[in-house]
């Protein structure tokens, strides 16, 4: 073991003199907050009932962040430190995969950094902070990851949104989404290079997005507004499809990495195109609104 190595350890080992049951239970709740099903659940409730253009924004920032996260891991293969002797590591089946960077870290901060740049509110940079802060301690807390992970995940999480939101603004003011194939197409080069679940899951997703961005961008013109029994009923029927097809599309496809890519692909194209024209149809809009409105 190296001497950054050790450090490494010995901070993880500090923090953990601290824990108790409360702690444990504390942080493993506060993990979740870093867990695709609750950025599925934002993203989907900013692009169906607040600000479509941003929900695009947003969503390419955070599949694209999971793509270089995915890459840098299998890359860099750091080992995490689940099975040191003298860590205690919990909640382990969230840490698939190599440990540099965190994976947890990098996409709450690109959610919340996301938010930050969009709505420049005070309570909402210090809320979204906060949170980012004690996501990332807790997988320290919980031994899935070094100091240096959560640190490593923050500062590409932060490159990594710039990055995306220029590429994006650059399409949006060409009026060409097919210009996002920046993004995909050596995304789809990596199926070959990354074969891995995580890898396919993130690439499908991204490809459906997309796909559906250029299709909704074209025929569609979703509108977000409408009154709060709309909204509640746009994210039932919405997650409800999201979940059906994570779960009954998985029953009918064989056990491939490729069935991961379609299925998230599906999921892509449910947000996109599908679930906005059943909206489209049940309340007969028309018009797409892109006024935010989350209250100041």
């Amino acid at each position: 073991m190296s001497a950054a190595q050790g450090i490494m350890i010995e901070i993880i080992v500090f923090i953990q003199s601290f824990s108790n049951s409360f702690l444990d239970s504390f942080f493993q709740l506060v993990t979740m907050i870093g867990e695709d099903m609750f950025f599925i659940l934002m993203v989907a409730l900013v692009f169906w009932c607040i600000d479509k253009d941003f929900g695009y924004k947003m969503g390419f920032a955070y599949l694209t962040s999971g793509v270089v996260n995915t890459v840098l891991k299998e890359m860099l293969k750091v080992p995490r430190p689940i099975g040191h002797p003298d860590v205690r590591s919990l909640r382990v089946e969230t840490a698939g995969g190599y440990s540099f960077p965190s994976g947890h870290t990098q996409q709450t901060t690109v959610f919340w950094f996301s938010l930050m740049l969009k709505f420049r509110k005070q309570w909402l940079s210090i809320l979204g902070s906060v949170i980012v802060f004690l996501v990332g301690l807790s997988r320290i807390y919980l031994g899935v990851h070094t100091p240096l992970d959560v640190v490593g995940g923050i500062i590409i999480a932060l490159v990594w949104v710039i990055i995306s939101n220029l590429l994006f603004d650059w399409s949006k003011q060409s009026g060409k989404p097919i210009l996002l194939a920046v993004f995909v197409v050596p995304m789809l080069i990596g199926l070959y290079l990354f074969p891995t679940e995580t890898y396919y899951k993130v690439a499908g997703t991204i490809s459906g997005f997309w796909l559906g961005y250029m299709i909704e961008f074209r025929y569609i013109n979703y509108s977000v507004k409408g009154t709060i029994v709309r909204q509640i009923i746009k994210m039932v029927l919405g997650l409800a499809g999201l979940l059906s097809i994570q779960t009954f599309v998985k029953m009918l496809l064989p056990e491939v990495l490729l069935s991961d890519f379609v299925r998230y692909g599906l999921m892509g194209l449910w947000m996109t195109v599908v679930a906005p024209l059943l909206f489209n149809f049940i309340f007969r809009e028309t018009k797409s609104d892109q006024s935010p409105t989350i209250p100041g």
